[in-house]
Formats: C-alpha cells, structure tokens, sequence
C-alpha cells in the first residue's frame, strides 16, 4: 500500500470497495477477494483494499477506531494498545511541541495530539499517508505535522521541548535485542530526543539494561498481566532510576519506582502467602522494593516470587494462599492434591524446567476431586536453590 493508493482509499469509490472487502474477507479466503474486488477495480487497488482490511483486523483489540483508521498489518502490528500509548504520551503533559519520530501509522502521534502539538517524523511516505490519514479521522488534522525524513541524518528543528522515538526493532533471531541493529540505532535515537529537554525511547522489553545510559529512567509497563512496553525517559522526563506501571483495563495506572535490587532481602521457605509478581517488577529489578512494601521475603535470588505471613493487596502481585510445599516429585505432589480434595489444577513455573502444560495434563487425568471446585495452583519454582513445588489456592481475584 502506498501513499496514492491511500487517497483512492480514502474516495467513495475507495471506501464502498472497503465495505465490499470487509464482508468478503469474514471467510479468511484473501484470493477469493482479490478476484472478486478485481470486477470493479484495478489489481493494485484491490490489493491496496484487502491490505487495508488485513491491517484493521490486525489492529482490532489495540484501538477502539481500529475500522476507521488506515494501517496495512505490519503497522498495524507495530503499533501500542491504546491504553498503553495514552499512558506514554501522559509524560508529555506539559510540553508544547513534541516530535515522533518514527512515527509508522501514527498511533503514538494520536496520542501525544491529546496532550500537544506533534510532528510527525517518518522516511516512509506511505506511513506518513497513514499518519494524516488517520490524524484526520480523529479530527486532530491541526494538532499533528508531517516531515519525510531519514532519522540517520536528520536534525530536530527549534522549537521541540519533547521527543520520542520507537526504533524498528527487526525480529530476526536475537537482533531485536542489539539495540545497534535497530533503526535508528539506540545511540542514535538517544541522541535524537535528547535535542529537546525532554525525551523517550521505546525499547525492546528484553534489552540488556546495562546498554542503557546511567541517567536514563527504565519504564516497564503491562497491560493484563502482559508485559507491553519499555521506555528508556531521558532528560526532564527522568524522574527515578527504574518504574513498574501496571494499567488496568479502565486506563488507571498502578507505578512503583526505586533504585534496582541490591541483594538486601533474605530467602527463605514459604511463609502463609505466596506473591506471584507482574512482570514488569522483576523486570525493572524491583522485587526487594515491593518485598518491603509486603514485609516479604523472597524464596530465591533469583526468582520473581515473594513470599509472607501477612495478607496484603497489591496491584503488583496476585496472592495465593500456601497449603503445602514440597521437594518436586509429581508422584508425592499428586498425593498432596488428593489429600486436598483437588478436582482441578493450574500449574505455573518460575525458573523450573518442568513442561506445565504436560504436567498439568498429567495431574488432571489422575485426580479424583469435584472439579467444580477452584482449582488449586501449583507453583514450580526454587527455594534457595532446590526445586520444589508449592500448592495453593487463590486467595483474592
């Protein structure tokens, strides 16, 4: 799809072809479309149309106007969760002119509209097609500029007091985590928004933290459960060493902010609650942070799992409440289910090598309980340094 075919797209003719593509493609069959789109349009705008329908289901889940906006799917695909790309551009709250660079179809350029004036950076002029396009569905045509520009060689203009850049990350292997094979590089791209006061880089949420520069904030943020961004904040914008964001489904934001781990919380056996950690804790090397939130301890070095006596409710853990705990050994961890009455399980691991799924399957088949009972949970884990299985029931939702 390229930036002509987005102005035929955007025709009447362009739009009821859209329509059309829409009910043809319910079936999944692409060359069926192709060829009845083909009557009434030209090959390349038959194609342009089920790109474009590819692209909006690819965005569905993530935008509420994903059947309104312009995308073809790898943008699509590209792009952040609302929820996600609105807490972001919340960082930008009080500045004026914010640049986006690399901007792709524009959704984190939506959302930083709500907050400031945004310009729009793409090499891409088909992107670029889709970032006024879609600029304009949401009527923010005024709020948001557009530059054609190679980020390798281009320089902020005057008048920037933000910036942010989302790098291709390319997903070949371990490279997306070479943060020098992304484009712009990570130097480069740190470089770039460091032009204004303020400024943040999307990061691959597996990078080495170690890449990133010492007075840069590391931001984890998830979405139900899910870890679904990292952001390196630089310059006003950096306001602790590292942050745990947990947004809910109603755009509410738990964050948790502190220096990382320094090996200062002991290990030791389970106590009465065990705290299965978001991952964005562990991530960000919070864990001894939230332990002492809790007034918990943890049960490895290593391993994002905390463990008390006392029941507290976190937005940064889900508790459970521990009923036994053994060596792991599936034939004595069968008998501990039974002696609970279990009729189902749900098995979880953290820094086990055991096939859950397999195991799960396994327990199912040879337990003797109601199954219309709660399941009790399993956690596979270690205890300073032993393998070991913990059984419990959830003790809050």
């Amino acid at each position: 799809m390229d930036a002509a075919d987005l102005v035929w797209l955007q025709t009447p003719a362009g739009r009821a072809a859209t329509e059309r593509a829409t009910t043809l493609l319910t079936s999944g069959d692409e060359l069926r479309a192709l060829r009845a789109l083909g009557r009434d349009c030209a090959p390349h705008e038959a194609r342009a149309v089920v790109t474009l329908v590819l692209g909006r289901r690819a965005l569905a889940g993530k935008l509420p106007d994903a059947d309104a906006l312009w995308c073809d799917r790898e943008a699509a695909e590209q792009t952040s969760h609302l929820l996600v790309a609105r807490h972001l551009a919340q960082r930008f709250s009080s500045h004026r002119y914010v640049a986006d660079l690399g901007a792709g179809m524009g959704g984190d350029a939506l959302a930083l509209a709500e907050f400031a004036r945004v310009l729009a950076v793409d090499r891409d002029p088909a992107r670029l097609a889709m970032v006024a396009a879609n600029a304009a569905t949401r009527g923010l045509t005024d709020r948001i500029d557009t530059v054609e520009a190679d980020l390798n060689d281009w320089e902020p203009p005057a008048g920037l007091d933000g910036a942010w850049c989302d790098p291709a990350r390319r997903d070949e292997g371990d490279r997306r985590l070479r943060p020098e094979s992304w484009s712009p590089p990570l130097s480069r791209a740190l470089a770039l928004v460091r032009h204004a006061p303020g400024g943040g880089v999307k990061l691959a949420p597996g990078i080495d933290l170690d890449a990133l520069p010492a007075d840069a904030e590391v931001e984890f943020v998830s979405l139900g459960r899910g870890l679904r961004a990292a952001v390196a904040w630089v310059g006003t914008l950096a306001r602790a060493a590292r942050t745990a964001t947990v947004l809910d489904e109603a755009g509410g934001a738990a964050v948790l902010t502190g220096d990382p781990d320094a090996g200062d919380v002991e290990s030791r056996e389970p106590g009465t609650y065990l705290y299965d950690l978001d991952p964005t804790v562990g991530r960000a090397g919070l864990v001894e942070r939230l332990a002492a939130d809790l007034g918990a301890w943890k049960l490895d070095e290593t391993i994002a799992y905390l463990s008390a006596d006392e029941a507290r409710s976190t937005p940064f853990a889900r508790r459970y409440r521990v009923l036994a705990w053994l060596p792991f050994a599936e034939r004595r961890l069968l008998e501990v289910l039974r002696a609970h009455g279990a009729g189902r399980v749900e098995v979880t691991r953290r820094g086990s090598p055991v096939d859950t799924n397999a195991l799960e399957r396994r327990l199912q088949r040879a337990l003797e309980g109601d199954p219309s009972r709660p399941p009790l949970v399993i956690a596979l884990t270690r205890v300073r340094g032993q393998h070991v299985a913990i059984v419990c029931e959830r003790d809050e939702n």
